[in-house]
């Protein structure tokens, strides 16, 4: 499987506001919401949801590539459909960053995905917090770790992804990048597969093919190319100006 997505390159939102970027819930009938749908098309028949609850990492070779607008916007597009009850998991420990574009980065949220990895008392439902509007659930970490391998390779981690199968058609999960450390390998044993956000005329092939090598084979479902500018082929002009007319 491979996906091209076209992304918008605005700045984040001040606030509490969705970052802008996030076209799966702000800008549903865009040309860029159609290639998460596309993503989430190709995804659902690498995983299809008949086969019980399916957890999806989203991860990259290395930061910067896109991938946690990625995840965010796949599990936005998925929620949209209103028929799958979705989860959206920040396990970047070291660079949490899906709080800041959901708006919330200065919201007290309560406990966090460390909070419960840690103290076995919490649940799932405990940490997780909805955005209603989207028909979505959420579970972020409030602040950057640093001893990440311990909380990852903990079998409470796993537990809590267990658990999420059980309350959820969906768990996607933003996964930290595969090179700079171990921790996107660690939760190998706990998904069903891997995208990998692929930045493109950015990420070198040396590195993608690092990465693939690293992961578990047969768990890579795809990749998916960040940052093509599709929406300016003769194709996307045609389409789009001809569905805008009244």
């Amino acid at each position: 499987m491979s996906v091209s997505l076209a992304t918008d390159r605005e700045k984040v939102q001040p606030g509490h506001e969705l970052d802008s970027r996030l076209v799966s819930f702000l800008k549903p009938e865009s040309f860029e919401a159609d290639q998460y749908r596309m993503l989430r098309y190709a995804m659902e028949r690498a995983c299809p949801p008949a086969e019980g609850s399916r957890v999806i990492a989203v991860t990259s070779a290395v930061p910067g590539d896109g991938k946690t607008l990625t995840a965010v916007n796949l599990a936005g597009s998925i929620a949209r459909g209103g028929q799958s009850r979705v989860l959206l998991v920040d396990a970047d420990l070291r660079r949490p960053a899906i709080a800041a574009v959901l708006g919330h980065s200065g919201v007290r949220r309560g406990w966090g995905l460390v909070d419960a990895v840690l103290d076995h008392r919490l649940s799932l439902e405990q940490i997780s917090w909805r955005l209603d509007d989207f028909n979505l659930s959420v579970v972020t970490s409030r602040r950057p770790q640093s001893d990440t391998y311990e909380l990852l390779a903990s079998g409470r981690f796993g537990e809590l992804l267990r658990e999420a199968r059980t309350r959820y058609d969906y768990v996607v999960v933003d996964s930290p990048p595969v090179l700079p450390a171990p921790d996107s390998r660690l939760l190998a044993e706990y998904v069903d597969g891997y995208l990998v956000v692929v930045a493109a005329d950015k990420t070198p092939r040396r590195l993608l093919e690092e990465t693939l090598a690293l992961l578990v084979p047969g768990k890579v479902l795809g990749l998916v190319f960040n940052r093509e500018s599709f929406k300016h082929s003769r194709y996307g002009r045609y389409y789009y100006a001809y569905t805008a007319r009244p």
